[in-house]
């Protein structure tokens, strides 16, 4: 076990792919967070699968958020304008995400006969390397 831990915790600090793990990493919780909260609304409150996947969307990115900004990529914001522009970026790609996401979901489920669990993990498959791609290399880069 105290093998295990020393392997994670070289992958999350030093490996040269440490920033990959991490987005791995913090982005199964931030998949987790998505999928507890459209199983919730979807399979006990009896909610609509597109407005139950939004609903989870947005509780994913605010957490995606956090925890990339303070896991994943350790951004650090001199100013409040700095900062700013951070958030508008990060918020404005997953914006553009989501619709691709609640889109996807909507298409795969009512006109490919997907079930709406399958339709959520294809396109969530597909956003999470979208999403990375855009955070590491324009909402998170290195400020020089």
């Amino acid at each position: 076990m105290k093998k295990i831990i020393t392997i994670l915790q070289q992958l999350w600090t030093s490996m040269p792919y440490a920033k990959l793990f991490r987005y791995i990493l913090v982005g199964g919780c931030t998949t987790g967070v998505s999928f507890g909260t459209y199983w919730f609304l979807y399979d006990i409150v009896k909610m609509n699968p597109t407005v139950a996947n939004a609903i989870s969307v947005i509780f994913a990115v605010i957490f995606a958020y956090i925890t990339n900004k303070l896991f994943v990529f350790r951004s650090t914001c001199n100013t409040l304008g700095e900062l700013m522009i951070e958030i508008f970026g990060f918020f404005s790609s997953r914006g553009a995400t989501m619709f691709l996401e609640v889109g996807g979901v909507f298409f795969l489920y009512t006109y490919m006969n997907f079930t709406p669990m399958i339709s959520k993990v294809i396109i969530s498959l597909l956003v999470l390397i979208l999403n990375y791609l855009l955070s590491y290399f324009f909402i998170f880069k290195s400020k020089k």
